[in-house]
């Protein structure tokens, strides 16, 4: 079975692939071969032409520069609006964006995009960002409680409402024994008393 699909595939010697810029000899070539037999069969075409390419760059390159009704030169105001909205809709999907904007290119539409679009949008979160961190209120400053020395016990909750450890006091304050819910009354007091 491996035997019989290495036979269906071109193999290439030990030169390879002609690679880099395509020559008008070449671009000559491929013309005159997809004018003759029309375009398909991308790899039989490099071969049968004579060109040393492989079928991807034949495909490519009559794709997106030796096509007839290609459209050259700048992209209109018009149909930047359309490459804006089209995107909106379908995101980077270039081709299907490419059959609303007939003789353009999935890669010309692609390039412009990421060209002209992509820096506008970096500049204007950019600046957006700095815009937004001017205005931001500056957040308030949390009291946070001070820990307390190991060596040293809790003050218990009776003793910060009196203000002395030795005072006792007629007030009755809660009585937990959980550390935390200690610290939190005792903050609450401290506050407010100093508020008062």
């Amino acid at each position: 079975m491996v035997g019989s699909l290495m036979a269906a595939w071109p193999v290439q010697g030990q030169t390879g692939w002609r690679k880099g810029p395509w020559t008008p000899e070449e671009d000559k070539l491929l013309i005159e071969y997809v004018n003759l037999h029309g375009e398909g069969r991308w790899s039989s075409v490099s071969r049968c032409a004579g060109l040393n390419r492989s079928g991807k760059s034949c495909r490519l390159r009559w794709v997106n520069y030796l096509r007839p009704g290609l459209k050259r030169g700048q992209i209109t105001p018009q149909e930047e609006g359309i490459i804006i909205e089209l995107h909106a809709i379908w995101g980077n999907k270039w081709s299907t964006i490419a059959r609303y904007l007939p003789g353009r290119t999935d890669n010309e539409i692609k390039n412009y995009w990421r060209t002209h679009f992509k820096k506008k949008e970096r500049t204007r979160k950019a600046s957006e960002k700095r815009k937004s961190q001017t205005l931001k209120p500056k957040p308030l400053v949390q009291p946070q409680l001070q820990p307390q020395p190991k060596d040293e016990p809790l003050l218990h909750t009776q003793e910060l409402i009196s203000g002395s450890r030795n005072e006792p006091n007629n007030k009755i304050a809660p009585s937990t024994n959980n550390i935390e819910e200690q610290n939190l009354m005792a903050m609450i007091m401290a506050s407010s008393s100093s508020s008062s």
